[in-house]
């Protein structure tokens, strides 16, 4: 199976510490956030997992364990969020030329065929107009460059806990327009660093601009790495094409306060204020009597719809 750390929450830049706890015990228990009383044990071991998706703002402090984890026989791959934005809309998040160094020193590590750039979400708005993202895209392009090939868009989404802030004139929907020029640019930019482009959940058919729907949890990338997979897939967002993974992650526990993030719009918050233990088998809470455990182990099809929604 494929786990996910995490879309719920930044285990490598906040809980780095839990996950390789988890990783040397073996197993993690996960609280299913919508069947609350379902509590899933999942194996971690080399004879459970066939591959480790880190998602993350900061790929800094997983660093120091990778060689740790390869000695474990588990195979990692990183997705690093990296945008242009400040700390009007990205409060917690270090220096974007921090964040680079650290993925070009992974990159070293575990190769850059196991490394994937997002620049997401793509937002429009007071300052960032096209020759913005066209000044922005360029200059991490070229950052970029030196430790992936591909990198992963998409267009801000104003749902959820998002639809207040349109008002604002902090977020608000991007036109039809503005997604043209964007992609033309960027399509144009991606190339001269000898980037693929690929878009997350896009809303239209993007063939015109040579850009065609592939997940971000994609099938392309790990059967390019001879890693297995599952393709029938829990809806994660509409139109996801990621393959089938579990996500180990909990709500609430990502510090990074960025205030477009969709973790935080289904109502549970991305204050990052719950606090939680390095030793403890939850990232955050602990098992109660009422709960229902699920054994989640080994290398076998997994239906985890058969015990409630996940997302």
């Amino acid at each position: 199976m494929i786990i996910c750390a995490s879309r719920r929450t930044d285990i490598p830049a906040f809980h780095s510490l839990w996950m390789m706890n988890r990783l040397r015990a073996g197993s993690v228990l996960v609280r299913n956030p919508v069947s609350r009383n379902v509590v899933y044990r999942i194996g971690l071991t080399r004879d459970d997992v066939d591959c480790i998706v880190f998602v993350t703002k900061n790929p800094a402090p997983m660093i120091p364990y990778m060689k740790e984890i390869g000695s474990m026989g588990l195979t990692s791959i990183f997705q690093v969020t990296l945008t242009p934005y400040g700390r009007d809309l990205e409060p917690g998040v270090p220096f974007k030329a921090d964040i680079s160094d650290a993925c070009i020193s992974l990159a070293e590590r575990i190769g850059r065929d196991r490394m994937a750039w997002r620049y997401d979400p793509v937002i429009f708005g007071p300052g960032k107009d096209i020759s913005y993202h066209e000044r922005k895209f360029g200059m991490l392009c070229r950052e970029a460059s030196q430790w992936t090939d591909r990198c992963i868009f998409s267009f801000v989404d104003m749902y959820g806990k998002l639809l207040p802030l349109s008002g604002s004139g902090v977020l608000r929907a991007v036109s039809r327009q503005e997604e043209d020029a964007f992609i033309r640019m960027a399509v144009r930019t991606a190339e001269e660093y000898g980037i693929s482009l690929t878009a997350c959940c896009s809303r239209r058919d993007l063939s015109e601009f040579g850009i065609y729907p592939r997940g971000c949890l994609d099938r392309e990338t790990f059967a390019s790495l001879g890693i297995p997979y599952e393709t029938a897939q829990s809806r994660i967002r509409e139109r996801c094409r990621c393959v089938k993974s579990i996500d180990i992650g909990e709500y609430g526990t990502c510090a990074h306060g960025c205030v477009y993030c969709y973790a935080g719009s289904q109502g549970r918050g991305n204050e990052g204020t719950r606090l939680c233990c390095s030793d403890s088998e939850m990232l955050w809470g602990a098992l109660m009597p009422r709960d229902t455990v699920v054994e989640l182990r080994g290398r076998t099809s997994y239906r985890l719809e058969d015990y409630g929604r996940q997302d």
